[in-house]
């Protein structure tokens, strides 16, 4: 545990935030939607499985795969995450209702990915993975309506984590502690203390799924989007709404963020719209126009003090708007070519205005959202990239570039053709004239530079406090 994170619970429980248990069925909160959808093909009447039209393309090979690394499972991956402790460490999860931690490995120049522990246990697909900002657990979310939190060293289960009556649409961990939240298709989110098991609070006050959601002002405030077309802003002590802002889009919402200080939160909906919500007022502080389809994604890049903020849009129709993160006045546009699932700023202040992002015709591409230009495109997957991740170590034996200066990304992607593919880039050189003449020279990273120091834990309790 964190330390001191029994008295964090103690402390949370006597503050506002209560332990939920239910002793039988009757005590679980009632369901607003209508039962009897199944999730995949079997048990869906009129739904043709898409394999029976497509096939299985078991043999399918990518014309050109940039990959050094890739692993398989027996359905799509939906989602993957590096450990920010050990970036050594990825874990995986799956269509195939399985989630795998994997160990990659130098061999011969280039790279392994080996299965160190299979997470077995969730009955329906795997639809999220992710681990706390110190490491020491990760979490699975399900179609089966469970998360369940892990100790990434050993494998273990630690606790299974019950409540929601539908599919959990995503899971969030505090960015301070082991507080862990979940959205729900039952139109509720859940917030559990992923150390003991225990289930905190219950956000109810949206009419459909919560499709979406962030924690506002670094922790201290959660906020949750819905198909119901509303943002709620919520106490995560209490649990209570401190502000519901209906009608904030036209369509469902599908996709938010929030500023790392300011109490902003963004939104993007089906609309092909994107807001800016202040949070503590529940105003719409600036439309974001420009997208002609679904906003998958939104967030705001990672600048160190007295540096540029930005905020991009990434949108089904191929583009990603590139927003001023102070004005939110149209700085440029990055065209792709497919539509735009997701995608991460890259966190070194050197590399602040770089993004990476992954699309439904396979690739994973890497921009410099200032300069407006692609600088590299990787390919490998033969069907829609649905997730990524990334990580960094510094490059050894790089000749001519000053210590620290090296750093290669690793680039973690989950697809729809099953695999999860491993990439690097070299960046130091991308930012020099040779990367316009000829391509980067391999270099193998120091897997050392890879093991990462932990962060520092901060107090969870004031985390979770008010402003």
């Amino acid at each position: 545990e964190l330390e001191g994170g029994e008295d964090m619970d103690a402390a949370l429980q006597q503050d506002g935030c209560v332990e939920v248990k239910f002793d039988s069925d009757e005590d679980v909160p009632p369901e607003s939607d209508e039962e009897g959808m199944g999730d995949g093909p079997e048990g869906e009447e009129g739904i043709i499985d898409e394999r029976e039209v497509y096939g299985e393309d078991e043999d399918l090979q990518p014309e050109v795969d940039d990959a050094v690394a890739h692993i398989m499972h027996t359905e799509s991956v939906l989602s993957c995450a590096f450990n920010p402790v050990n970036r050594r460490l990825l874990l995986t999860g799956s269509q195939d209702d399985s989630a795998v931690l994997w160990s990659i490995e130098e061999e011969a120049g280039g790279f392994k990915m080996t299965e160190r522990h299979r997470l077995a246990g969730h009955t329906d697909s795997v639809s999220q993975v992710a681990f706390s900002v110190d490491g020491r657990f990760c979490a699975t979310g399900s179609y089966d309506g469970t998360v369940r939190i892990w100790a990434p060293d050993t494998g273990a289960l630690v606790h299974t984590l019950d409540g929601p009556s539908k599919e959990v649409e995503w899971i969030l961990w505090h960015p301070k502690g082991h507080a862990i939240l979940a959205g729900s298709a039952d139109t509720m989110a859940w917030m559990w203390w992923a150390p003991t098991g225990k289930l905190m609070q219950i956000f109810a006050g949206h009419g459909q799924a919560v499709t979406c959601g962030a924690w506002g002002l670094g922790g201290k405030l959660i906020v949750t989007g819905s198909t119901d077309r509303s943002v709620i802003v919520w106490n995560p002590r209490a649990g209570t709404p401190q502000q519901h802002i209906r009608d904030v889009h036209d369509g469902p919402i599908c996709s938010m963020c929030s500023h790392p200080e300011a109490p902003l939160a963004v939104t993007g909906s089906e609309d092909a719209t994107a807001r800016v919500v202040q949070i503590e007022t529940g105003k719409v502080v600036a439309n974001l126009p420009g997208h002609s389809d679904s906003v998958e994604a939104s967030a705001f890049n990672n600048a160190a003090p007295g540096e540029l903020a930005l905020l991009a849009t990434a949108s089904m129709d191929g583009n990603i708007l590139v927003w001023d993160g102070k004005t939110f006045d149209a700085r440029c546009q990055l065209k792709g070519e497919a539509g735009i699932v997701r995608f991460k700023w890259l966190p070194q202040s050197a590399y602040a205005a770089w993004l990476c992002t992954c699309a439904t015709d396979g690739t994973v591409r890497l921009f410099n959202a200032l300069a407006g230009q692609c600088l590299r495109v990787l390919r490998g997957h033969t069907d829609t990239v649905l997730d990524l991740d990334l990580a960094y170590g510094e490059v050894a034996g790089a000749s001519g570039v000053p210590p620290g200066a090296a750093l290669q990304m690793a680039v973690a992607s989950g697809s729809d053709d099953k695999s999860c593919r491993l990439y690097t880039v070299d960046l130091w050189y991308l930012t020099g004239d040779a990367a316009k003449a000829a391509p980067a020279p391999a270099v193998a990273v120091d897997p050392a530079a890879m093991q990462m120091p932990p962060p520092t834990p901060t107090n969870l309790e004031a985390g979770l406090s008010s402003a």
